[in-house]
């Protein structure tokens, strides 16, 4: 059994990835849990389900020779559970964008995130030069899964008052919800400290809408992708010298409709043709792994190789674009 253990994790608004791993990139466990951001999710729910999920991946674990993780919210929460459940040689804490691009194989390029929230980055040998939007729910979250579920209720509204045309997102939420009149919603979200995320949820059935045909549920998408492309071309015109023409797409909300992403790509490059927007190889998690073994010294291609068929579970769903 190997003596080097690394722990891999990625957590932001809706859910947490993990994976403890050895020095041969063989996965040893994997452990997930719901959002770990604490403005949208009471903190003792957090850490109750970090604990819990520490438990798992932990159990027998005496040293870690190294931990990497992005964790929007909880970072010092995970950083103590780790410190007292084993030894842990070095941890390194890394942000949103550096470990998207970093699972697409990248170190420099635009970023344009849309998970529950979204903003977009434009970073250069790792560095974030340049970020735009993240203000969150009351402010921004434009082009987000969160964006994409509000807007998909307020369309069930219209149409339920007659105000817009029909639209299968009105019998699609009270389904899910198991709601007997629309009205019962205000009730469920007001005071609802899980608000967001059930919002944020609503996307799902967003994506089932447009999927059958639903107008509405695809305009929705291609409001969501008009606004991704407003943030991410911003982003590039303040620092045009830095980009490298790449757009990775980062974020569960890319998933649910391929309009979204096809929208996306021809608004960029209407306004830059030569623009390569792609996925990420793999889930964001796995952008950890990818930047301890660049910071061993490995090469990107090396990493890549050492990979294959070792993490395919994270392997992101790259949706419409070919």
């Amino acid at each position: 059994m190997s003596n080097r253990y690394y722990l891999a994790a990625d957590g932001g608004g809706s859910k947490v990835q993990a994976v403890l791993y050895d020095e041969n990139f063989r996965i040893i466990r994997t452990g997930k849990m719901s959002g770990s951001n604490v403005l949208f999710k009471p903190a003792e729910d957090v850490k109750a389900e970090m604990n819990a999920l520490l438990d798992t991946l932990l159990d027998g674990v005496l040293e870690l020779t190294a931990a990497d993780f992005c964790l929007v919210g909880s970072a010092d929460d995970f950083q103590n559970g780790l410190n007292a459940r084993c030894r842990v040689g070095a941890v390194y804490r890394h942000s949103e964008p550096r470990m998207g691009l970093a699972a697409a194989f990248c170190e420099s390029g635009a970023l344009a995130l849309s998970g529950t929230g979204s903003d977009a980055f434009v970073l250069k040998d790792g560095q974030t030069l340049v970020s735009v939007g993240g203000w969150g729910p009351l402010f921004g979250d434009e082009g987000s899964g969160y964006d994409i579920g509000l807007r998909s209720m307020k369309a069930a509204i219209y149409a339920y008052d007659g105000r817009r045309p029909p639209t299968a997102l009105t019998r699609l939420i009270m389904e899910e919800f198991q709601l007997s009149n629309l009205w019962d919603m205000v009730f469920r979200m007001s005071h609802n400290p899980n608000a967001r995320h059930e919002i944020a949820s609503v996307a799902k059935l967003t994506s089932i809408a447009a999927a059958d045909g639903d107008k509405v549920a695809q305009d929705i998408y291609r409001h969501a992708a008009h606004e991704m492309a407003l943030q991410t071309l911003t982003a590039i015109r303040r620092a045009p010298d830095a980009w490298n023409r790449k757009i990775i797409l980062m974020g569960g909300a890319w998933k649910g409709s391929t309009l979204m992403a096809q929208a996306f790509q021809s608004e960029v490059k209407e306004a830059h043709p030569q623009a390569e927007v792609i996925f990420p190889v793999y889930d964001p998690v796995v952008g950890c792994v990818i930047l301890r073994a660049l910071r061993e010294g490995m090469p990107m291609e090396e990493i890549r190789a050492c990979l294959q068929g070792k993490f395919d579970v994270y392997l992101y769903d790259r949706g419409g674009i070919s």
